[in-house]
C-alpha cells in the first residue's frame, strides 16, 4: 500500500466540498485510492527536438464513493468551475510519524469524467470512482524548502 494522499475541493462559490476524512489534521478531505498525472512535449520522431508546447493530461483519481460523489455530478453536469483543488501527499519519518512532503495546487477546475468502479473478487467491496479533472493552473510544491514551479495554460513559457 503507497503513503497516503488527500484531496481538499472548493467548489464554484469558494465554499469547502466537505470530504469523509476523519483523520486528525485532515478532517473533512477527501481520502485517495490513487492518483496520477501526465505532462508531455511533442517531438519528432525523426530528431528529437521538440514540435510542439507542453500538453496537460486531465488528474485522474480514485476514491471511495462519499459526501461529495452528488457534489461532483453536480458539478460535472452543470459544467461548474471549483476554485480550487489541494492535493496533499504524505509520507513516513523514520520515526514512524506521517508527514506532509508534496503539494499539487489547481485553480479553476473542470470535472471531466466520473466513472464508478466495483471490482468483483478484489476483495474489498467497496465502491470507488475515477475522477478525471483539468484546471487552468498548476503548482507543484515540494514542502520542505518551498521549492515550486507553477504553471498556467494562458502563460507562454519562455527561456
Amino acid at each position: 500500500m503507497s503513503n497516503p494522499a488527500y484531496l481538499w475541493l472548493t467548489d464554484d462559490r469558494g465554499a469547502p466540498m466537505e470530504g469523509s476524512c476523519m483523520v486528525s489534521g485532515r478532517i473533512g478531505a477527501i481520502e485517495l485510492s490513487s492518483l496520477t498525472h501526465n505532462i508531455n512535449t511533442p517531438t519528432d520522431n525523426h530528431t528529437g527536438k521538440l514540435s510542439g508546447t507542453r500538453v496537460h493530461a486531465p488528474i485522474m483519481f480514485q476514491k471511495d464513493f462519499d459526501k461529495t460523489t452528488p457534489l461532483l455530478y453536480k458539478a460535472i453536469s452543470l459544467g461548474l468551475t471549483l476554485k480550487s483543488a489541494t492535493f496533499k501527499m504524505y509520507t513516513i519519518d523514520d520515526a514512524g510519524i506521517e508527514r506532509e512532503y508534496f503539494n499539487i495546487l489547481l485553480a479553476n477546475v473542470k470535472i471531466v469524467s466520473i466513472t464508478p468502479d466495483l471490482y468483483p473478487g478484489s476483495g474489498t467491496g467497496k465502491h470507488l470512482e475515477t475522477i478525471l479533472i483539468r484546471y487552468e493552473k498548476i503548482m507543484w510544491k515540494h514542502c520542505e524548502g518551498n521549492i515550486q514551479y507553477t504553471d498556467e495554460w494562458n502563460q507562454r513559457v519562455t527561456m
